[in-house]
């Protein structure tokens, strides 16, 4: 009876099973290799970081003072902060930097293939989030065009200038899927509710509640909050991630 179990243990049943067993801890390690995600979320968030001057108000000066116009388009991606001086190139900055992180990232990710021998499919994440940018800047697009006749531009989201930062969330749940990785789309929920948050509210009144006062030339900083914190979480996660996957890689 104990020799027939050891010889069913021993059978075509347990090699199949501990086959099973190993081509499923491949394809495990085979995705986590894959993962490289780190970078263009550390990548993003300095980009971001650098955009923080684009959004310093500048100090009240006497007199009459201009606003000039943007291209919607520009001013869609710069808000407010658009229509005056030289931030006027911060709708300018927005598309170049993220131009930029697409193709930092997708050229990352080839490098990463090529070492790790495991590809993740950049080139979908970079045609697919450059058609969300152009789908997403559609309605400027035709409202420059249309000369303002065929529609009424809304405000609430782009106003504050931090519209570029939903654009970037939206890339975010693309990489999640070319990656196939939950943890990925997890901080994509966490960093678009955030880049929402900045472009539909003030975050410095928050501050405000917890006792900041600003001083006369600290008002020139308060649109920083709304900047600075989906920076952070970008930031925060990339660098999560790369201890992560720095740490899997010797198993792989």
């Amino acid at each position: 009876m104990d020799r027939d179990e050891r010889d069913r243990g021993n059978g075509p049943d347990a090699d199949a099973a501990a086959m099973l067993g190993e081509v499923g801890r491949l394809r495990s390690e085979a995705r986590a290799a894959r993962h490289a995600y780190w970078f263009p979320l550390v990548l993003f968030g300095v980009l971001t970081c650098a955009s923080v001057p684009f959004y310093v108000q500048p100090l009240p000066t006497a007199g009459v003072r201009t606003i000039r116009g943007s291209v919607p388009v520009l001013q869609a991606l710069g808000g407010i902060f658009a229509t005056s001086g030289w931030r006027t190139l911060l709708g300018y900055y927005w598309l170049v930097a993220i131009a930029l992180g697409l193709g930092l990232t997708w050229l990352w990710y080839r490098r990463h293939g090529r070492t790790a021998g495991v590809v993740t499919p950049s080139r979908g994440y970079l045609i697919t989030t450059a058609a969300i940018v152009v789908l997403v800047l559609l309605p400027w697009i035709v409202f420059e065009v249309s000369g303002g006749r065929l529609f009424a531009l809304p405000d609430d989201m782009t106003i504050r200038g931090t519209f570029p930062l939903v654009i970037i969330g939206l890339g975010l749940w693309v990489l999640a899927r070319a990656e196939r990785s939950w943890a990925l789309l997890g901080i994509a929920v966490i960093y678009t509710g955030t880049a929402l948050l900045a472009s539909l509210y003030d975050i410095e009144n928050v501050l405000f509640r917890l006792g900041w006062t600003p001083s006369t030339s600290g008002w020139r900083f308060i649109a920083l909050p709304n900047v600075l914190l989906p920076a952070l979480v970008l930031l925060a996660a990339g660098a999560g991630a790369f201890a992560v996957q720095r740490r899997r890689r010797p198993a792989a």
